[in-house]
């Protein structure tokens, strides 16, 4: 069987395709590497009761990952850990409201009741400054606030 010029021109343009369609596509793309981390959060002295500890890449800048913090301690596994690099840090603690943060029925009985005071003072939340080196493997983090003064 022979093929004419138009045919092998085709042919040849099918397989240009296939092969640029398969790189990039990401075959054999890696996910960002990221690592494990685990550590305490204080407030004046005191393990957080309850909050979350955010890590925030800076660059490039990524997605975010946050651990639970229970009785002061926060653990994250490789898998679910920050991105490896520069992270911002912020720490939330949880507003003792008595009642569900999406209980609106509650909510709405406090009938404008001024909220707790945050826990957590500004510099170490939405306004931190904080900040870690991530590394491949296992990563230890501690982060102490000092008391808030009323």
């Amino acid at each position: 069987m022979t093929l004419t010029f138009g045919t092998r021109l085709v042919v040849c343009h099918y397989f240009l395709l296939v092969v640029t369609f398969a790189v990039t596509c990401g075959c054999g793309s890696e996910e960002p590497s990221r690592g494990a981390v685990q550590g305490r959060v204080t407030v004046g002295g005191q393990p957080l009761p309850r909050g979350r500890i955010l890590f925030l890449p800076q660059v490039p800048p990524g997605p975010a990952v946050s651990a639970l913090i229970q009785d002061g301690a926060y653990a994250l596994p490789a898998r679910e850990g920050p991105l490896v690099g520069q992270n911002r840090v912020e720490v939330e603690g949880e507003l003792n409201l008595g009642f569900a943060l999406d209980d609106e029925q509650a909510f709405a009985q406090r009938q404008g009741a001024p909220l707790p005071p945050n826990p957590i003072p500004p510099q170490f939340n939405r306004q931190s400054t904080l900040t870690t080196d991530i590394k491949v493997g296992e990563n230890a983090y501690d982060v102490t606030i000092p008391a808030i003064q009323p």
